[in-house]
């Protein structure tokens, strides 16, 4: 089973339909699932970004510490076409994902000259249970799209050391940008690149690394964009280790990783430290340090025999390299999703072995191991969806495996209060704060729930503990400057907005909220000059159109007026409250027929209030 002939082409390629007939049901599961309250609401639920396709606002901006606008615009063309229905969302993820099977046994294919590899690496790929948060997870889109683009690149760039033509260089080089404009995890594959040359025989020199200058001048613009997209978010702050303590992590990652492909049992949507900072590191971890340079070891002698090791192996260390947290991002020592990519190297070496063992006439092993482990991964794929089935179902898993994580609570909490049960939520925030007194979110999301319940004086008080536990949380101040104004301390609640945009002069949602203080004190052209602020940061902040548009009503504007609501309408063409405004408006400039026809629209799209201004101009 050497080089493959062409006349068994057709067999490889029913064999490859069939392992992404497996990989579809072992991810049938998630077509019911819904979003999750991590991520989810901010990057389709509550993004105006995603509401219409301008380009430029998606090019310019980033989402939560990422820039990856092709993401987001893939995101703004799913909600064009789904709104808000999960189901959509979720059959994109799975598609890609199958797509993906695809492009890894071509890739493969081309790499080793052998169909059968090439159908175990995608096989196993395709029905990995750590796969599950990749396409499960909606946000997690960007996963999947760089991938496709990732593979894509790769592809060509085989077909080009093959052809050496032009046009498959050039398509490359495209398809990274892509790639990158996805996700800045791409910018591993210009040292992927190399390590092929490498395997494929090809001497690196001066000459090899030549064409490789514009994929790494282009890995380099996007890893500093990435870091500074980052900082801004505050992503890089969240968990401080001195260097050394960062190695063992790392060899630990690295290591927990592989067993977890191997063995993919115990798979958590989060996985903490072991520690908080300042902590020595338990003595079980240097462990890691030592298997990892085992491990190295084991790689480079193996190279007496056998390219093939060192490449699958290299494959997966340079494709994780960026988030074993050398660079600290988020609060997570690994992460399910982070192996998406990665595991490609491992189950490529997965594929050799399974052909190696068949050429040595042990068919009927290799035929039991292979569909003992096919059943097992797809079982396992299968259930591991349903635990992404909402917010509670996750978070459930993760408290059942690690139940002392302030962060977990919290978020749980959030989803009990979306659930309606605020008493569990209570006793959630309340235990993330037993477990860490010093965890501000809980605190945080303890002053809305107060300010929800209209309490305003607890509100206050948790809102206040955040900003002592943390000078520089700009939320903590935008909200108790909503509490200080619906408890009609108008002065007290602008200093807290003008401390917020001192801290942050360009975000948009401080001038709104000033823009309303300065509205409830009549003092009308400060609210105005805040509205059009908040807009000019953010040009798709429905908010501020409309609340622009109701402060120029009421003064009687009501041509100015329109204008708002209509721009509101153009970013959400479902947002009903915007036509009922403008209807009114319509009403007062004396266009009645309008005014009927913008308020029978917001009646079709659910806002009931309409029904009675209906009735009263439209006979």
């Amino acid at each position: 089973m050497a080089k493959d002939s062409k006349s068994e082409t057709w067999k490889y390629y029913v064999a490859l339909a069939i392992i992404v007939l497996i990989s579809f049901v072992a991810y049938l599961p998630v077509l019911n699932n819904g979003f999750v309250l991590w991520d989810d609401d901010i990057y389709i639920q509550n993004n105006p970004l995603i509401y219409s396709i301008n380009l430029k606002e998606i090019f310019s901006k980033y989402v939560l510490g990422n820039y990856h606008p092709l993401t987001i615009l893939t995101l703004a063309i799913e909600y064009h076409f789904f709104g808000l229905n999960e189901t959509g969302y979720h059959t994109v993820n799975l598609l890609l994902h199958l797509i993906n099977v695809i492009l890894v046994f071509y890739a493969v294919f081309i790499l080793s000259e052998k169909a059968g590899v090439a159908l175990v690496t995608s096989l196993l790929f395709g029905i990995h249970p750590m796969h599950v948060e990749s396409v499960a997870w909606a946000a997690e889109l960007k996963d999947l799209l760089y991938t496709f683009f990732f593979l894509a690149s790769y592809i060509f760039y085989l077909k080009y050391l093959k052809e050496r033509r032009k046009n498959f260089y050039v398509f490359a080089l495209l398809l990274f940008l892509a790639s990158l404009l996805s996700k800045a995890m791409a910018a591993s594959l210009p040292v992927v690149m190399i390590l092929t040359d490498y395997f494929k025989g090809r001497k690196i020199n001066i000459a090899t690394l030549r064409d490789k200058i514009p994929f790494f001048l282009l890995a380099i613009v996007f890893g500093i964009v990435a870091v500074l997209a980052q900082k801004t978010f505050g992503a890089t702050d969240v968990v401080n280790f001195t260097f050394p303590q960062r190695v063992l992590f790392a060899c630990y990652g690295f290591i927990s990783y592989l067993v977890k492909l191997m063995v993919p049992l115990n798979l958590s949507a989060y996985y903490p430290y072991p520690i908080n900072s300042g902590e020595t590191i338990p003595i079980q971890y240097y462990a890691y340090l030592i298997l990892f340079a085992g491990l190295v070891s084991a790689t480079m002698y193996s190279l007496r025999v056998t390219k093939k090791i060192f490449f699958g192996l290299g494959f997966f260390a340079i494709t994780v390299f960026l988030v074993l947290q050398l660079l600290p991002v988020g609060g997570a020592i690994m992460a399910d999703r982070y192996s998406y990519i990665p595991s490609i190297g491992i189950f490529y070496l997965a594929g050799e072995a399974f052909i190696l063992l068949w050429d040595r006439k042990l068919k009927l092993i290799n035929i039991l191991m292979l569909t003992s482990i096919t059943i097992f991964f797809s079982v396992k794929t299968f259930e591991r969806c349903g635990i992404w089935k909402n917010t509670l179902t996750l978070w459930n898993d993760v408290i059942g495996q690690y139940p002392d994580i302030p962060f977990v609570y919290n978020n749980r909490g959030n989803a009990f209060i979306a659930e309606g049960e605020y008493e569990r939520a209570f006793a959630d925030f309340n235990k993330a704060i037993e477990l860490d007194p010093g965890y501000f979110m809980a605190y945080y999301n303890r002053g809305n729930f107060c300010l929800g319940e209209k309490k305003y004086e607890q509100a206050l008080a948790e809102y206040s503990k955040v900003i002592e536990l943390n000078p520089k949380y700009i939320e903590a101040y935008i909200n108790r400057g909503s509490v200080l104004k619906n408890i009609n301390r108008f002065e007290e609640a602008i200093n807290d907005y003008n401390k917020a945009i001192d801290l942050n002069p360009k975000y948009y949602k401080t001038y709104y909220n000033r823009a309303n203080a300065f509205k409830s004190r009549n003092q009308y052209d400060r609210a105005l000059d805040d509205y059009n602020k908040a807009i000019e940061l953010n040009p798709n902040y429905i908010e501020a159109y409309i609340n622009l548009g109701n402060l120029l009503l009421a003064e009687k504007e009501y041509d100015k007026a329109i204008n708002n609501y209509s721009k509101a309408i153009e970013i959400k063409p479902d947002f009903a409250d915007a036509y009922y405004n403008r209807g009114v408006a319509e009403y007062y400039l004396g266009n009645k027929d309008n005014a009927c026809l913008d308020i029978k629209q917001a009646i079709n799209l659910g806002y009931k209030p309409a029904e009675d201004t209906l009735l009263q101009i439209c006979n």
